[in-house]
């Protein structure tokens, strides 16, 4: 019984082996990869050569000069900015830092998050905001000596209408505590980066995720409903209809401590496609889904932007953020407050809106395009 069910495993899911998983890298592989990186050699050490060659792509990456259609479009206070922290993990992979917002939050509490908020008046740059933000929301370090910058990635488009920046980094320092503020976060927890490139992870990776190292049918029997990938226990997707009437695929990753959706979900997803190379395993997106670029060109920059109603402008005249450089002095700001604290869960960028209407189940008849093969590993 035991080997028709790895047989069955392995026609499914693909061989026990995941690529992430190499050896470790030589002392000549990390002295090269420090220098580029700007990183110590110290912490780069425990890293698979997989792993380090990761670091590099994010590095040596720069969003197209098109990435945001209309920058002077969206006004500084729909600015955003989120600060995905990288660091070295168990078994030599990279590992991504999460947060589960408070229970206590009216809206949207308890949902998974990568720490960071809304561009604030006193923040010389949009990196600027996502150190702070997750400094005082789970106790990351201000300091790029410990917190080294591999990229700034293109824009996305929250569910609350954010022009959302994420800024990639790898922490250098493997002393750090979190300190979480417990009126914005109640819990952190971290992620293997490359499993949000996998339908069905691998053997190994299941393992580091806490999954059954074989599906069990009776669970995947209660998953939610997928668009168009094979059934999982790991990673599901739905359409949405949003801006205009677009159907926009929404991803879902079931980790056991809590699901990981909407905005997060893309964000990773596309830092894990820069930083291994590679494509997910599922359909990334609906058949004629709009960019990112687009959809905030739609939020900011189209007649659909006049028709639709805003929230009420707090910093109307304040100077766009892409106008300044990350110049501040983090030792000056270590013990700075947010500077308002009674519109905390209007600032942060929401995954999801409840209101978004479901889109209609795709037919497979003629709509072939949309529909993925096995997945192979």
């Amino acid at each position: 019984m035991k080997q028709v069910k790895e047989a069955l495993y392995n026609i499914l899911f693909g061989p026990s082996q995941p690529s992430f998983l190499s050896p470790s890298s030589s002392s000549a592989t990390i002295t090269s990869a420090a220098t580029s990186l700007g990183i110590p050699p110290e912490a780069l050490s425990n890293l698979t050569s997989h792993s380090i060659h990761a670091l590099e792509n994010l590095s040596s990456f720069v969003p197209h000069p098109g990435s945001e259609s209309c920058s002077s479009s969206v006004p500084a206070y729909r600015r955003a900015a989120v600060l995905l922290g990288l660091f070295s993990g168990r078994n030599g992979e990279l590992y991504v830092i999460l947060s589960k917002r408070s229970s206590r939050l009216r809206s949207h509490g308890g949902d998974t998050a990568i720490p960071g908020g809304r561009f604030e008046p006193t923040d010389p740059s949009l990196e600027y905001t996502a150190r702070r933000e997750a400094y005082e929301e789970i106790g990351l370090p201000i300091d790029p000596d410990k917190a080294v910058k591999l990229c700034q990635l293109p824009p996305f488009l929250s569910a609350n209408e954010l022009v959302v920046t994420p800024y990639v980094v790898f922490i250098t320092d493997h002393t750090i505590q979190p300190h979480l503020n417990p009126r914005e976060v109640d819990s952190i927890f971290s992620l293997p980066l490359v499993s949000f490139l996998y339908h069905n992870p691998p053997r190994d990776l299941r393992r580091s995720l806490k999954l059954a190292s074989v599906p069990d049918p009776e669970a995947l029997r209660y998953m939610p409903l997928n668009e168009v990938s094979p059934i999982s226990d790991w990673h599901t997707c739905r359409d949405i209809i949003w801006l205009g009437g677009h159907r926009i695929r929404r991803h879902t990753f079931w980790d056991e401590r809590n699901p990981i959706r909407g905005l997060t979900s893309d964000i990773l997803i596309f830092a894990a496609m820069i930083a291994y190379a590679e494509s997910p395993q599922f359909s990334l997106e609906s058949q004629g889904q709009p960019t990112q670029s687009h959809l905030i060109k739609l939020a900011f920059d189209s007649p659909l932007a006049l028709k639709m109603s805003r929230v009420k402008p707090r910093m109307q005249f304040l100077k766009s953020p892409d106008a300044f450089n990350f110049t501040k002095s983090y030792q000056t700001t270590t013990t700075t407050t947010r500077t308002t604290t009674t519109n905390y869960e209007w600032e942060q960028p929401q995954d999801e809106n409840p209101h978004f209407p479901l889109a209609p189940t795709i037919n497979y008849d003629t709509d072939q395009n949309s529909v993925i093969s096995k997945s192979k590993l």
